[in-house]
């Protein structure tokens, strides 16, 4: 047995350990590292507000945008059942928000959300959908993009389906993207 199939074998046996035994909320730093394998699940609780991603731009005016909202509806085909690629990264992009809005819920006081690496990668998202990026051939906000971008600012806002009332978790500092 080589030693990649070791660790996976150790990995799912000690999840199964965990699985059988009632050991409450398990929190460390080395579970952090875990989180990539598992999406958030939280959504299977019930109908409640869910984390929305916003950005916006600065243009060379020195005007600011409006806030866009990033949040992956990609249209369904047939063929996705097979093979998508682009829907997986757009939840997998949608998953990164929700776990920085628990990263948020369950920051200590005094600690600064911009040390975590969620925040940094939320960060980095949020400038590429402001850019223009793309899911696929599909935008990732619906609004044409802002060139040149001199900074960004994304917020992270706690919605009810439908929009029907919003609650700001979190604004970042404008971003400059010459950083």
């Amino acid at each position: 047995m080589d030693f990649t199939t070791l660790l996976i074998v150790a990995y799912f046996g000690l999840l199964a350990i965990n699985l059988r035994k009632r050991w409450g909320i398990l929190d460390g730093p080395w579970l952090f590292f875990f989180r990539a394998f598992f999406p958030n699940w939280k959504f299977y609780h019930g109908i409640s507000q869910a984390p929305r991603l916003y950005v916006r731009g600065q243009t060379a005016s020195g005007n600011w945008t409006n806030w866009r909202l990033f949040y992956p509806r990609l249209p369904r085909r047939g063929w996705h059942l097979v093979h998508n690629p682009a829907v997986n990264l757009a939840l997998t992009h949608q998953n990164l928000v929700d776990h920085l809005a628990n990263d948020i819920n369950d920051l200590p006081d005094g600690a600064d959300i911009r040390e975590r690496v969620t925040y940094q990668l939320v960060s980095r998202l949020a400038q590429q959908a402001i850019a223009g990026a793309c899911w696929g051939n599909e935008p990732m906000i619906a609004q044409e993009p802002v060139h040149p971008i001199l900074a960004f600012q994304f917020e992270v806002r706690m919605e009810l389906p439908e929009g029907q009332r919003s609650e700001l978790m979190l604004q970042s500092p404008a971003i400059n993207t010459w950083n």
